[in-house]
């Protein structure tokens, strides 16, 4: 069964014949922005840690790792995107072998969808409000776990994104609809500090949602966690006809998939946001994971090990799905939302898009 590979370590990918060997190297990472020669850090050590090809789903690279064009074509062969982050652990971009998939017809509805405006109202829209009620769905897991000022912040949170929840059907702009899912985000991140007021989570300081840089830890491991998503629903849309780049809630801009970040806002609170607070409230991310630089604040590299081991054990996770009547991972939940974006633009009176509600 494939799955996908995450390279902390630096070194050098190599190939022979139907093997991918990784060349383990050594030595002190120079920071990406403190680097003026572009020389790979670290020396070989010698130790060869081999893959078969056949094995491999997609590749994210955390370390510093050398490869060629040859490396590459090989990796397109076999369809396998590699997803590279910084040395702070920023996600940088995306290598997308070029689309196996084809659907001439597909594109053209999707485009049809984007440039006349009810058509694409109506799929924002439904992003939206799954996105929101996935958002509440996560309050609803907590708010009976409290008691007291907790419990009550919590409670208010989630009123207020039903409130806002209520607006979804009379809106008729994407702005007005981007607008709602913002002040839900804000309402629902105030409820964090009530979330995580006992125990463990008292080390972690939160007052709002501040990406570039990233603030504090809870706003680094968000960040972190957020990449992860979006990385995983850009694999799971490759596997599929569906153009990246044409989206519907965010508007398509240059060097980003889009599509990615629509289907990455039902997702987040139920794959990155309940990891996060799972890996917190058991203390396997604790403020030591954490440093100072560039005026913000990052996860090191064990936090990012620990993270990512946990995001990977949570992708393969199953859950029972009541339509199917059986069981699906999380990873195939994002792909099956693929299929209905599919069977909406392709027939959209008979298949209405509904975006996916959470139901444990």
């Amino acid at each position: 069964m494939k799955r996908p590979y995450y390279i902390f370590s630096s070194g050098r990918l190599r190939r022979r014949q139907n093997t991918l060997f990784f060349e383990k190297a050594a030595g002190k990472r120079i920071p990406d922005d403190q680097d003026e020669t572009g020389a790979p850090s670290g020396t070989p050590t010698g130790e060869r840690i081999p893959f078969p090809v056949e094995q491999v789903d997609s590749l994210y690279f955390f370390g510093e790792v050398d490869l060629n064009s040859k490396l590459l074509t090989f990796l397109a062969r076999h369809d396998i995107p590699a997803h590279f982050y910084d040395y702070y652990g920023n996600y940088t971009g995306t290598y997308i072998p070029r689309d196996y998939l084809h659907s001439g017809r597909l594109r053209i509805e999707q485009v049809l969808h984007y440039v006349r405006p009810k058509r694409r109202l109506y799929l924002a829209r439904a992003i939206v409000e799954a996105a929101t009620y996935n958002l509440l769905r996560v309050l609803r897991y907590y708010v009976n776990r409290l008691e007291g000022a907790p419990q009550q912040a919590v409670a208010q949170a989630i009123a207020v994104i039903g409130q806002e929840r209520a607006q979804l059907k009379t809106v008729e702009k994407i702005p007005e609809l981007m607008g709602i899912e913002g002040r839900s985000r804000d309402a629902y991140y105030g409820a964090w500090p009530a979330i995580l007021a006992h125990g463990p989570g008292e080390a972690f300081a939160f007052e709002k949602r501040e990406r570039r840089p990233p603030s504090n830890e809870l706003n680094a491991l968000i960040s972190f966690g957020n990449s992860l998503c979006y990385t995983t629903t850009i694999r799971q849309i490759h596997r599929t006809a569906l153009d990246p780049t044409i989206s519907y809630l965010h508007e398509p801009g240059e060097r980003r998939f889009s599509l990615a970040l629509d289907l990455a806002e039902i997702f987040k609170p139920i794959l990155v946001d309940r990891a996060i607070f799972r890996l917190i409230k058991t203390g396997q991310i604790t403020p030591r994971h954490f440093e100072a630089r560039l005026g913000g604040i990052y996860l090191k590299e064990e936090g990012r090990r620990i993270f990512v081991q946990h995001w990977d054990e949570r992708l393969r996770q199953t859950v029972y799905h009541r339509r199917l009547e059986r069981h699906v991972s999380y990873e195939r939940l994002i792909r099956l939302e693929c299929y209905k974006l599919i069977r909406h633009l392709l027939d959209p009176k008979q298949e209405r898009y509904r975006g996916l509600h959470m139901w444990w």
